[in-house]
């Protein structure tokens, strides 16, 4: 069966985009970078506008749009980088990251993992994501992710075959996900799980960003119920071609609370630790999210799947 021609184009300008980042020094490949961020700030504008308002929701309208904009184009440029560091993955050797990425708190993770248990590794759409989730791999943490399809086959195909380079296991979304994520999660395994997600029917209630998000239960639900603890995580620039991947303290599940009041709290906590990470250094967070955490649910949704009561 032949393939749609947009998804045809997509992926081989992937595939060209690709090439050349890999055959460029790291410094002339982020540079192309920041090229095409310039294009799809100031060009294209993509997503510009509603990265502009979710900011402004955020900070306040009191802040200047100057500012505003001056974190909008400076976030730009930081996803790009991030796309560069991961099409770049097929170079990375351990050398590399030793080199460019300060990573010694990683030691939290592999203190619980030498103890015997898996753990589950959150982090935001903040600074290189991918980037810290590959150098944790290189590390030494037994890495795992639960990934969706794309909807272009061929772009999907590529991507998990690049994960297959790193030694990072995924698993499919749906179906035997549940079971399987938690016999990883006890076999001592660790889960790599982006947080900051609006899920797509009634979730997980909790403060971020200053407003009421509706957050995606996995992490939560995949700790209680394997009994391994959370680890907040972030990777943020910290110059032109060097990186710091930060650590925090695990957070345990709680024995002594039923499961939707500790999958809340659990969540909560995480989304502190964030909230004050993203504020900090909002220039380096992916304002751009198709779906964007504070976006509220439609009506119709909500009515359709309304949220679990507590304990069931």
């Amino acid at each position: 069966m032949g393939h749609r021609p947009k998804h045809v184009v997509e992926y081989a300008a992937m595939r060209a985009i690709h090439a050349l980042v890999n055959v460029l020094p790291y410094r002339a490949a982020l540079a192309f970078g920041d090229g095409l961020a310039w294009f799809a700030f100031h060009i294209v504008r993509w997503r510009v506008a509603e990265a502009e308002r979710r900011i402004r929701d955020v900070f306040g309208d009191g802040m200047p749009a100057p500012e505003v904009r001056r974190i909008a184009r400076r976030a730009m440029r930081s996803f790009f980088g991030c796309v560069i560091d991961t099409l770049r993955v097929p170079r990375l050797t351990r050398e590399w990251i030793d080199r460019h990425i300060d990573a010694r708190e990683i030691v939290r993770v592999q203190d619980v993992v030498r103890s015997g248990s898996g753990a589950i590794i959150v982090t935001p759409h903040l600074g290189s994501w991918e980037l810290g989730g590959v150098a944790a791999q290189m590390l030494g943490l037994p890495l795992f992710y639960i990934v969706g399809k794309q909807k272009n086959p061929l772009t999907d195909a590529h991507a998990n075959r690049m994960r297959g380079l790193t030694g990072i296991e995924t698993i499919p979304r749906g179906g035997p996900a549940l079971r399987k994520t938690v016999k990883y999660l006890k076999d001592g395994r660790v889960l790599a799980f982006m947080t900051d997600l609006r899920n797509r029917t009634p979730g997980v209630k909790a403060r971020f960003l200053g407003h009421e998000a509706n957050l995606v239960p996995g992490m939560g639900m995949f700790a209680k119920m394997a009994g391994v603890p959370i680890i907040p995580s972030v990777a943020t620039r910290t110059g032109p071609t060097t990186h710091l991947i930060r650590f925090y303290p695990p957070i345990h599940p709680d024995p002594a609370l039923d499961r939707d009041a500790d999958v809340i709290r659990m969540t909560e906590e995480v989304m502190r630790i964030f909230d004050r990470v993203i504020l900090d250094a909002p220039d380096q967070y992916f304002w751009f999210n198709k779906r964007w955490v504070l976006d509220p649910l439609e009506p119709d949704v909500a009515a359709d799947h309304p949220a679990p009561a507590p304990g069931a």
